[in-house]
């Protein structure tokens, strides 16, 4: 038996200091839903359409949709009535599954070489997706589509240093639900109030905190941001600096499981992240 790949990020509609009359009274899980529920198409300057469609509710915030890409493409036939083998021009249509979690704008996409060499990739065209649609346009949200990093082996390497000196983290504008309340949170808001979409904070020290270093550490990887620090690893060593890398945390499931098994699997994933 075969397995399936999906690659977790985090889908973000952060929205501007100034709301339009439109944006008023929609939190990010319905603008999220109503921007599925468009079927945005974008075009690349090499000719090829991208399309989300196949939109399936499991209830009324999480659910499957297909994104792919159409091209003309040259496709070698034998026609009967000539008895001649011939070419034709057909259009070729490439998609994956993605299945997602409005709630928290949790996103898994599963990897399809044949669509795109790698699931970033089509994370790329979904945020150009989803930034093109009505709902995103008249709401005037930021759309984001970030990886979650596995932060493991940072965690395992803020907590063997002999000290920490410098912490850094990056932050967006409101948007996810389960922020923690020491970092993620209050930044958000700040970055909203300076009419920013993003930042970063920097604190550095002799010895920082690290029950503090590791809790913000796994909320900024659950809400798809980006951490770095710089560490004594052993006393009398010289400091060095370490960042929690970019690739996203995979769900392996078999080619039998249900959509619905892998948004499970999706969640136990995310929370050993969060928690």
């Amino acid at each position: 038996m075969g397995t399936r790949e999906y690659h977790l990020y985090r889908a973000k509609f952060i929205k501007p200091a100034q709301l339009t009359l439109l944006a008023e009274n929609q939190s990010s899980m319905d603008i999220f839903l109503k921007s599925i529920h468009d079927k945005p198409e974008y075009t690349l300057s090499s000719g090829s359409e991208w399309h989300i469609g196949n939109v399936k509710l499991f209830d009324d915030f999480s659910g499957s949709f297909a994104v792919g890409r159409t091209t003309k493409t040259t496709v070698e036939k034998f026609d009967k009535e000539s008895g001649d083998f011939v070419n034709e021009l057909d259009d070729s249509g490439p998609y994956t599954v993605v299945i997602f979690d409005a709630r928290v704008g949790l996103i898994g996409i599963a990897k399809k070489s044949k669509l795109a060499p790698n699931a970033s990739s089509i994370a790329r065209r979904v945020k150009d997706l989803l930034s093109t649609t009505k709902t995103a346009i008249d709401t005037g949200v930021d759309v984001r589509v970030d990886v979650i990093p596995d932060p493991e082996d940072f965690l395992d390497k803020l907590r063997g240093a002999y000290s920490i000196r410098k912490f850094r983290a990056t932050f967006t504008g409101p948007n996810p639900v389960d922020a923690d309340e020491l970092f993620q949170k209050p930044l958000s808001v700040y970055a909203q109030s300076m009419g920013a979409s993003s930042g970063t904070l920097e604190v550095i020290g002799e010895a920082l905190n690290e029950e503090v270093a590791e809790s913000v550490a796994k909320s900024t990887a659950a809400t798809g941001n980006k951490a770095s620090a710089r560490v004594v690893p052993l006393k009398g060593n010289k400091p060095k600096n370490i960042k929690m890398k970019g690739d996203a945390v995979v769900v392996t499931v078999d080619e039998e499981a249900t959509n619905s098994q892998v948004l499970q699997q999706m969640h136990e994933e995310y929370m050993r992240v969060r928690e």
